[in-house]
């Protein structure tokens, strides 16, 4: 026997409408879509800090580099 979803324990036991139960399902969707979206914007704003952080530690090493060959 399947298991049945929460929704659909409310829905055999007539504690919500079948019109309940879709928005419902609609809802859940919307929400899920939105967390992936929200994850995927905040992967996308860390590898912007590294790039940038990477790329003023790299000049960063240049300017040392370039003051030691000064230096000599």
């Amino acid at each position: 026997m399947a298991k049945l979803t929460l929704q659909e324990q409310l829905l055999k036991a007539g504690l919500v409408t079948s019109k309940k139960a879709a928005k419902v399902e609609r809802t859940a969707k919307k929400s899920r879509v939105q967390a992936r979206e929200a994850r995927a914007a905040v992967e996308e704003n860390k590898r912007h800090s590294l790039s940038v952080i990477n790329s003023l530690a790299n000049s960063k090493n240049k300017r040392r580099w370039r003051k030691n060959i000064k230096l000599r």
